[in-house]
């Protein structure tokens, strides 16, 4: 007899509950209210979701900033019980707040929270290893969840005093020894990502910050639902465990159906769109509080000495931009690191004398936090070889690279530097376009440098592989729009400092 299951597959939510970006006004396709309104639920259905739900937007930023009865009514939990959410999973973000904040969230959801990897010093978590669900036809389905343990290196001491994250592979192992004998089907939802490639088993990284192909290798659940890397993975099977991945910010959600029949596992899944419709509630109950946000994002947080115009983005990237200048001074400022680089969103961008939180959500619409690595003159090389890819020459006129721009438009994998000037001749084969570099007016001659960027860089996405041989001296938890907004109260007028220069020579 088949027996079939569904489930519904939310991660990295990042608190972006209704249907905009919060750049402007304008509803979007995106948020969980659109995302959960796709959902349809019985008893043969189920509804997860891999964590990183408390910290990103500016709306979960205003409910930790005016804390109060904002805080206590606890609107992202709403949302969640409101969608009959049978269980969640902590992502490494979940534990910016310190232990109060996260209990006082798990003890407001109704389903359940797993961390098998989560060990509560307090006892007050609503925390458990696993749970086997039971579904209405009888299926089985044994499910936990587990975080990365890079949350270790991360987070602030005191956020983690009564909690201790053990290591991520090692709990998922025993707890699929002692669900398997029990259900049948096992799941792992993992706030963790892949750390080789899937296609080819090629190794990204070796930091033990994601061990997703490690589990998919070493162990064999049915499914390993992943998180943390913010990408799209379509599902696939692989050493036969069913495994995919969804974009951050409630962009999109997945969809799982099992079949299980003479005890034999069928997997096939979908990735959905979170689309344009919501349903009335709670949306309308969140209308309050979404109203005190779009005003809170229209104060001003700070002032630039002079306005910064917008450019087209070949011109930002030719002849520098203050937004990246501006980014970079913030990042020098926290890390302390030698040199630093930054990557901007797909669109042309301006800043006005007086900046509101808007204004900064808008031209630095990601949720990262920053690393600094040591980076000795040839791994820089490339790096930089990289951005000079961004350029190609068209009967004599510089115009930006179809690698930029097809199959996906990715201007914001062109980094801008601060700290160095560097010297490119397009003219020259890709790879072999970089001519000097210069730091502090002098060349490198070998000495190796501390270069600050966002993680999401530091993990080597965008052509940037070479970071991932680099050393990291330190990684800093905060947010980067958190940490401009912190560099704005304290500089009550700032002055953008143009820090080095790209030449490009054609």
């Amino acid at each position: 007899m088949k027996r079939k299951a569904t489930i519904y597959y939310t991660s990295d939510v990042h608190g972006y509950l209704l249907p905009t970006s919060y750049g402007d006004k304008e509803e979007k396709a995106m948020g969980l209210l659109n995302c959960v309104s796709n959902f349809k639920k019985d008893g043969n259905t189920l509804v997860f979701d891999g964590g990183d739900t408390l910290q990103g937007s500016p709306m979960a930023s205003y409910i930790m900033a005016k804390g109060g009865e904002v805080l206590e009514s606890e609107p992202i939990a709403l949302v969640y019980n409101e969608a009959g959410y049978d269980c969640v999973v902590p992502g490494n973000h979940d534990f910016n707040f310190g232990y109060e904040r996260l209990s006082h969230y798990y003890n407001a959801l109704h389903g359940a929270c797993l961390g098998a990897n989560v060990e509560d010093l307090e006892g007050e978590l609503k925390l458990s290893n696993s749970k086997i669900f039971t579904l209405e036809n009888g299926l089985r389905l044994g499910v936990t969840g587990i975080v990365t343990d890079y949350v270790n290196v991360w987070e602030q001491p005191e956020h983690l005093k009564n909690i201790k994250i053990t290591d991520a592979f090692m709990a998922a192992k025993k707890e699929l020894s002692l669900l398997k004998d029990q259900c049948d089907v096992t799941i792992c939802i993992y706030h963790g990502g892949y750390e080789c490639d899937l296609e080819t088993g090629e190794v990204l990284s070796t930091s033990g910050e994601n061990v997703g192909y490690r589990i998919l290798k070493e162990l064999d659940y049915d499914i390993l639902l992943t998180a943390h890397q913010h990408m799209p993975v379509s599902g696939r099977e692989i050493c036969g465990t069913h495994t995919l991945q969804v974009m951050a910010n409630a962009i999109q959600f997945a969809r799982i159906e099992i079949t299980v029949s003479e005890g034999k596992v069928t997997v096939e899944s979908t990735i959905c769109p979170a689309g344009d419709y919501h349903e009335e509630e709670p949306y309308k109950t969140l209308l309050p509080l979404e109203g005190e946000v779009q005003k809170w994002l229209d104060v001003s947080i700070g002032r630039l000495k002079e306005p910064v115009l917008e450019m087209s983005k070949l011109d930002m990237a030719m002849y520098g931009s203050g937004i990246a200048d501006l980014f970079n001074q913030i990042q020098l400022f926290y890390s302390g690191a030698d040199i630093s680089c930054v990557g901007l969103g797909n669109t042309p961008m301006s800043l006005p004398e007086h900046i509101t939180m808007r204004d900064l959500v808008r031209v630095y619409p990601f949720s990262n936090t920053l690393v600094v690595l040591s980076v000795d003159e040839a791994a820089l090389k490339k790096a930089l070889e990289r951005c000079a890819e961004y350029f190609t020459l068209k009967d004599g006129v510089i115009e930006i690279s179809d690698v930029f721009l097809n199959p996906k438009v990715e201007h914001y994998n062109y980094d801008y530097f601060a700290g160095i000037t560097y010297e490119v001749d397009v003219t020259m084969p890709v790879g072999s376009r970089v001519r000097s570099i210069l730091y502090q007016g002098e060349p490198l001659n070998g000495r190796s440098l501390s270069l600050c960027m966002s993680d999401y860089r530091g993990s080597g996405t965008g052509g940037y592989e070479v970071y991932k041989t680099c050393p990291v001296i330190k990684r800093i938890g905060t947010d980067v729009p958190e940490l401009a907004l912190d560099y704005l109260k304290k500089h009550p007028v700032v002055e953008l400092q143009k820090n080095g220069s790209i030449i490009i020579r054609r």
